[in-house]
């Protein structure tokens, strides 16, 4: 640490003496530079001024008036036309680089300047006679002895300042690295010893009023503060793991590979001996982890029943698992008593209705034709009444014994098409297909059907011509896929949307429509077994959205059904 702390100060120093000496460098060179160039230009005024000042003979004796080994001058006419010496202080006019450009454009009555590599600079200035444009100068001027020698000097001074500054840099940054390490150190052991949760040695005592006595009064702050914190953990993870040993239900608490971290007594069923959950208890698991949460009431384990709620744990990474053992004894019970209330709602009126009429046939009206058709068509429809409903509520029944099963890739459109056939389009009323490509999700494709034609049918119920009914099918996000049901109807009120899927519930404008309040829930029952979700959106006025939800096929290498 010492060593790299001089290094660094050292390297500090270095940066900046170079940057200082780049800089100052840059700035007199381009100085110098910038002086020379003006001096030339100056130079080569004059001369064309003096020029200008003479008759268009006289121009070899006016240059030779400026005789200077550093300074090459030529003299142009107006036509462009060379009236001194080609060669000036030894120096050829063709050995002048970008001679042609400039003399154009001091003949066109502008001054040009380039400074070229060497420290030489070309100037051409137009000469003017009697008011009038009518000549030019070049000149090719290098820049002054003189001024490289300064230049020279003050390099090497630059130089010498830049390695006192790195030999001084040096040495006190060893000396303030040595101060700054050994405090550094004390600390870095008192750290060492609260990670190895060795709480109770206090810190050593850092002398100063500076951050570095500010850091070891936070750490020994901190070390207090944890002794304290770890025991009540203690106390509280005792409490915590008393409780845990009471409780009848299982506890688990798993990664989403299903290797079990945590488990109480009563787990110990629900837990191989390689550590993982059961199989059967994976899919809630990956459905919670990537859910956040799952419910379920009825899931089949062997020759159990386990009620679950799952929670994702998100700092931890795992999914907390709460199950519950129903036996099977327990859930025929439950649905038994569900049937017999159910039923007895709902048969309570067409049971009436048959006795009711039987008793009005046996008083004679048997006897009357036209009366005697009459009840027994009302005995018919309150016979075929009391069909379905059995109906349902043995379709509801099975689909209650039935724990989430095996599911297969099946193709969306497929399905969705054929349910659109399976159901007869009222006149006036229009649908309309909007499929994605090879859309495929996981699930049952007889379910799914039975789930789209009860969804149709409800949708062509509450639609009055004219009127639309859209079927959608999409991709939602990489791992789900989303089927939608969309009419122009009526809609439904906020406060029955929440209730539409509870069992026997009809809505206040649907009581005198057929149905039992049965649809909706077997539906919903059926989504649930192939592991999806369903829901609805809805508008009074506008019309509703129901919308399934089913997680997207693993991709297969042959084309799914």
């Amino acid at each position: 640490m010492r060593l790299y702390l001089a290094l660094a100060f050292a390297a500090v120093a270095l940066i900046a003496a170079g940057l200082s000496y780049v800089l100052s460098s840059g700035s007199s060179e381009g100085a110098a530079a910038q002086s020379s160039s003006e001096i030339a230009v100056g130079r080569t005024v004059r001369l064309a001024d003096h020029v200008g000042a003479r008759p268009s003979s006289e121009a070899p004796v006016v240059l030779s008036s400026f005789d200077d080994p550093e300074f090459s001058a030529w003299i142009f006419d107006g036509h462009g036309k060379l009236v001194t010496p080609r060669i000036a202080n030894g120096l050829d006019l063709q050995d002048v680089p970008g001679r042609q450009p400039a003399l154009a454009a001091a003949l066109s009555g502008n001054r040009a300047t380039d400074d070229l590599p060497g420290s030489i600079t070309v100037v051409s200035v137009p000469v003017f006679r009697n008011g009038k444009l009518d000549g030019a100068v070049l000149a090719r001027v290098e820049r002054a002895g003189t001024v490289s020698k300064a230049l020279k000097a003050l390099r090497g001074n630059r130089l010498t300042a830049t390695a006192i500054a790195v030999i001084v840099a040096v040495i006190l940054g060893a000396l303030i690295a040595s101060v700054i390490t050994t405090r550094i150190k004390r600390l870095a052991g008192g750290a060492a010893r609260i990670a190895e949760g060795r709480l109770d040695v206090p810190l050593a005592e850092i002398r100063g009023s500076d951050e570095i006595s500010d850091l070891g009064e936070a750490l020994e702050t901190m070390r207090i503060a944890l002794s304290e914190t770890f025991l009540a953990l203690r106390s509280e993870r005792d409490r915590l793991s008393a409780m845990f040993d009471a409780l009848e239900d299982a506890v688990i608490v798993a990664g989403p590979d299903g290797e079990a971290r945590f488990q109480n007594p009563a787990a110990h069923d629900l837990v191989l001996a390689d550590g993982k959950v059961l199989e059967a208890l994976m899919p809630w698991v990956r459905r919670a982890d990537s859910r956040g949460a799952v419910e379920s009431d009825a899931v089949r384990v062997g020759d159990r029943v386990l009620a679950i709620a799952m929670t994702k744990l998100p700092a931890e990474g795992a999914v907390l698992a709460v199950v519950r053992d129903r036996t099977d004894e327990l859930r025929r019970e439950i649905a038994e008593r569900d049937f017999v209330s159910n039923a007895a709602h709902e048969l309570r009126n067409p049971i009436a209705g048959l006795s009711g009429a039987i008793e009005v046939l046996r008083a004679g009206a048997k006897d009357d034709p036209e009366a005697r058709e009459h009840f027994l068509s009302r005995l018919g429809a309150d016979a075929e009444r009391i069909t379905r409903l059995t109906e349902s509520l043995l379709t509801l029944a099975r689909m209650e014994a039935v724990g989430e099963g095996g599911s297969e890739p099946l193709d969306v459109g497929i399905v969705i098409e054929d349910a659109a056939q399976a159901v007869t389009r009222p006149d006036g009323i229009e649908v309309d297909l909007e499929l994605e490509p090879d859309v495929a999700a996981e699930g049952d494709a007889v379910l799914l059907r039975q789930v789209l034609i009860g969804l149709l049918t409800n949708a062509f119920k509450n639609t009055s011509p004219p009127g639309t009914v859209t079927l959608r099918a999409r991709r939602d996000g990489a791992e789900q896929v989303l089927i939608e049901i969309a009419d122009t109807g009526k809609g439904i009120s906020p406060e029955e949307v929440g209730r539409i899927f509870e069992r026997f519930y009809r809505g206040s404008g649907s009581l005198e429509q057929e149905g039992f309040g049965l649809g909706l829930s077997i539906a919903k029952r059926m989504v649930d077994v192939m592991g999806g979700e369903i829901g609805v959106d809805s508008e009074v006025g506008i019309g509703s959205t129901f919308w399934v939800r089913l997680n997207a096929a693993k991709p297969v290498a042959t084309p799914v059904a």
